[in-house]
């Protein structure tokens, strides 16, 4: 048997673990890891294996995500 699994990569994809989305399309609660601090930058946030962070809140106002990191600190990051 032969399974294959597929990881998107845009903007429309839907959450799924494997998948790449922005931060300001997932909703609050959501645990992520390799989180980019400024876009681009090839993920700096919760790298380590079994760490993750969690969004908090959304400001779609100033287009920024609040983040709680694995060390316990929250960290706002933009989002495009």
């Amino acid at each position: 048997m032969i399974i294959y699994v597929f990881d998107v990569f845009h903007k429309g994809a839907t959450l799924q673990i494997g998948n790449v989305l922005p931060i300001g399309t997932m909703p609050e609660g959501t645990i992520i890891c390799n989180l980019e601090e400024k876009t681009g930058d090839r993920g700096k946030l919760a790298r380590a294996s079994g760490n993750y962070a969690t969004v908090i809140a959304h400001n779609p106002d100033t287009k920024r995500t609040r983040v709680k990191l694995p060390s316990g600190a929250k960290k706002v990051i933009p989002y495009a």
